[in-house]
């Protein structure tokens, strides 16, 4: 066998390996659906049927049923935030769950008189294991909080809500908002209750918040009625809504780098151009000793 032709089929024949072996090897990064470990969201997506989104650019020309779950750890563009205010405005209920990241920039970008604090949220006496992990009990009468009693919360922060919106939960009073890091509370640090998810109706839909997103992760949402909470958010407009849960404001490593343009080729592949085109190359790496062989033999 020529050895340029082996080692091309074998160098081919390792790009594939390792093609399968990213594709099929699972992220490790919070919050992705990919995810299997304590950090992801993999059950959480498979609990509610939660499509996935790469892009804001796909969200539903027709919102009205969805809910749309987004983690904003990386910033947006003005065509996403103009995507999310038509989609909410046209009937979708959009569930911003922020703790440290940029969901601000859609608040400001609605109008919408709340922020996220962005400050640890603590609680030294109501909390599953430490201060970091603050035990909720604190819930508005309303079908968002039908039969629960508690909610346990993971390096949270808290909001601030003005006009319009409802406080859904809130803290007890001897949490605290640790401004200076030093783990304990000091006079100037603003005491409990304190509100971690609001809701106000904008346009035909409406925005829901919830000052701690790692109450989807895989290791939250089997404590205490953590689940049943965020089935009560999801379904609080819709008995049976289509669930939409964002990737795209995640940071991305680079095994899921890898993945996404596994994803890009996969879809290139899977149209008539594509296949044309893989077809054509595999003819040509398979011709192409013929080709030589025949051009040396007119030479010669």
């Amino acid at each position: 066998m020529d050895w340029r032709r082996f080692l091309s089929i074998l160098a081919l024949a390792i790009i594939v390996l390792l093609a399968i072996v990213i594709w099929f090897y699972p992220s490790s990064e919070d919050f992705r659906v990919e995810n299997p470990f304590w950090n992801g969201a993999k059950a959480f997506a498979a609990r509610f049927d939660a499509s996935t989104l790469r892009s804001l650019q796909d969200l539903p020309a027709d919102p009205e049923g969805t809910v749309l779950v987004v983690i904003p750890y990386t910033d947006f563009t003005e065509a996403e935030l103009a995507g999310l205010e038509s989609y909410v405005s046209g009937g979708g209920t959009l569930i911003l769950a922020d703790d440290y990241g940029y969901g601000n920039e859609v608040l400001d970008y609605l109008g919408l008189d709340a922020r996220f604090v962005g400050e640890p949220l603590l609680d030294p006496l109501f909390n599953y294991k430490n201060g970091w992990f603050p035990r909720v009990t604190g819930f508005t009468p309303s079908p968002m909080t039908e039969d629960v009693e508690s909610v346990i919360l993971n390096h949270a922060t808290s909001l601030e809500t003005g006009s319009g919106f409802e406080v859904i939960a809130q803290t007890s009073k001897s949490s605290f908002l640790d401004l200076n890091g030093n783990l304990k509370w000091d006079e100037e640090e603003p005491t409990g209750p304190l509100p971690i998810s609001a809701r106000i109706s904008v346009g035909e839909g409406m925005v829901i918040l919830l000052a701690d997103p790692s109450i989807v992760l895989n290791s939250m949402r089997g404590l205490e009625d953590n689940e049943r909470f965020v089935k009560n958010l999801l379904e609080s407009r819709s008995p049976e809504p289509e669930i939409l849960l964002d990737q795209s404001h995640l940071p991305e490593a680079s095994l899921d780098e890898a993945k996404g343009r596994l994803r890009v080729a996969r879809d290139a592949l899977s149209n008539p151009l594509g296949i044309m085109g893989l077809v054509a190359a595999v003819l040509t790496v398979t011709l192409m000793p013929i080709w030589r062989r025949r051009k040396g033999g007119k030479h010669g």
